[in-house]
């Protein structure tokens, strides 16, 4: 089975690393901008829709919930 979050992890990082110096060029500032929107809207995605654990009044009973 693919591993989407070690994939993720990998274009995010790439990504995040790439912004800042293609901001120091003008001529790709807008697609600077581009990356890192998509970057945080990834990011919220992710947060949004990854799986926690939170505790019910029962200790014995955990619940897995997600934001989305």
């Amino acid at each position: 089975m693919a591993d989407y979050r070690k994939m993720y992890y990998l274009l995010c990082k790439t990504i995040d690393d790439v912004i800042d110096p293609l901001e120091r060029i003008p001529l790709a500032v807008p697609y600077a901008r581009q990356l890192k929107a998509a970057l945080l809207e990834a990011e919220e995605i992710y947060i949004a829709t990854t799986p926690y654990a939170e505790e019910t009044d029962d200790p014995k009973i955990i619940q897995i919930k997600t934001d989305d």
